[in-house]
């Protein structure tokens, strides 16, 4: 499995732009305008979400806010759970160390969601030194960290069959993310991840070779990654559920904002 960059992350924003309505976006651009912003603080608001979204995702700069963009994960997210009960925005789990697990939504603290849309294309954060133990607790995992300032992983230490000796960070999965949330799920008794990708619409990517490349690396990953015996033992262990993600074509979902 090689990692190519089949398409750019500016390019699948547009591709996500393609499969909406561009009613308020600002032009060249995949951010919506001022009078949405203003719009979605007065849904987040109604439903006293304003606090949960203003820390991390109501801010940018030159007029571009975080949560703004068309292929903003909390905003997608927000619109897909929405007028659902029992759903808690902007998560957090204790890890058991000094780290945070941070989570888009959470059914009745059973069901813990993990959305994505155009991050797969970001660079991902490393495991700090910190999470050494636990990798030791949960994966029998034993590093050595050296004058390294952060966890040196490759998906052998997972089981996982891999002749390029790849690092878990040089792929499209954020794998140290799953990594923190089995340990917030763990350190909270266990319940059920589940990872959700917001995508262009099914025609977009029909029509877009580059784009079906890219999605059939990050199935290979995630396929990879779900069936490591080393990641199915710990789950197991710690009553944790990981089923396999959902692909959810943004086209379907109802922006009631505008």
């Amino acid at each position: 499995m090689i990692k190519t960059q089949s398409i750019t992350k500016k390019e699948f924003d547009f591709l996500i732009l393609k499969s909406i309505s561009n009613k308020h976006i600002i032009p060249d651009t995949v951010y919506y305008d001022n009078n949405y912003l203003s719009q979605l603080e007065i849904e987040l608001q109604k439903r006293k979400l304003l606090e949960n979204f203003s820390k991390r995702e109501l801010h940018g700069k030159n007029g571009k806010i975080k949560m703004c963009s068309a292929a903003s994960s909390s905003r997608l997210c927000f619109l897909y759970f929405a007028n659902k009960e029992d759903i808690t925005f902007e998560y957090s789990l204790k890890t058991g160390t000094r780290g945070i697990a941070q989570l888009d939504a959470a059914y009745k603290d059973k069901i813990f969601y993990e959305c994505k849309c155009h991050e797969i294309f970001d660079k991902h954060d490393y495991l700090r030194p910190s999470y050494k133990k636990l990798l030791e607790k949960y994966f029998n995992i034993s590093i050595s960290i050296h004058n390294k300032n952060f966890c040196e992983l490759f998906l052998k230490d997972f089981m996982i069959q891999d002749s390029d000796q790849k690092s878990i960070y040089n792929l499209h999965f954020d794998m140290k993310q799953l990594l923190c949330h089995l340990f917030g799920l763990a350190n909270n008794t266990g319940g059920t991840l589940q990872y959700i990708f917001f995508t262009p619409s099914k025609k977009i990517i029909e029509n877009n070779e580059a784009c079906q490349n890219f999605y059939k690396e990050l199935n290979e990953e995630i396929e990879m990654i779900w069936s490591s015996k080393v990641i199915v033992k710990m789950i197991q262990e710690n009553n944790i559920t990981l089923p396999k993600p959902k692909m959810i074509d943004i086209s379907k979902i109802d922006d009631f904002i505008m």
